[in-house]
């Protein structure tokens, strides 16, 4: 750690294990519910997939760093955005900022976006609570109508 001060908007930024399955298409070639059947069959394991979180700015600049208090995810990690940096203060009142508060990144895949992961949000509506640690799939999947 250093003792330079930066004044930044901070912000979560969430990725479904398998979710890099967008890394192999693009947009055009392949529409959120034919990713969606493929990440499924390949990533869910008894209706639920793993999140990770980090730390990052709104426009994903700069900063980006795993988010700490992630105890049950299912990826080992050994840093977080603490091991890198004090823990952040309101710039005004001093106040710690509460992990829990920070505004989840919405993703998409449309015509407009190409998000890794963005399937996910475009086809169901859903998108993680903060520091979330799993994904009800099969749920999520029921509640979009994409199954019976």
């Amino acid at each position: 750690m250093n003792s330079h001060t930066q004044t930044i908007g901070l912000a979560l930024y969430w990725e479904v294990s398998g979710s890099t399955i967008t890394d192999d298409f693009t947009r055009d070639e392949i529409t959120p519910a034919e990713l969606w059947d493929r990440w499924y069959k390949d990533s869910v394991q008894d209706g639920e997939a793993g999140v990770l979180w980090s730390i990052t700015t709104p426009e994903v600049l700069g900063v980006f760093e795993a988010a700490p208090f992630q105890y049950r995810s299912r990826f080992p990690l050994r840093e977080n955005f603490l091991s890198f940096y004090e823990w952040p203060e309101h710039a005004d009142t001093g106040e710690r900022l509460n992990f829990m508060r920070l505004p989840v990144l919405d993703f998409g895949w449309s015509r407009d976006r190409a998000d890794k992961g963005g399937f996910i949000q475009e086809l169901t509506g859903w998108k993680p609570s903060p520091l979330q640690h799993t994904f009800p799939a099969e749920q999520v999947a029921h509640a979009a109508g994409l199954v019976e």
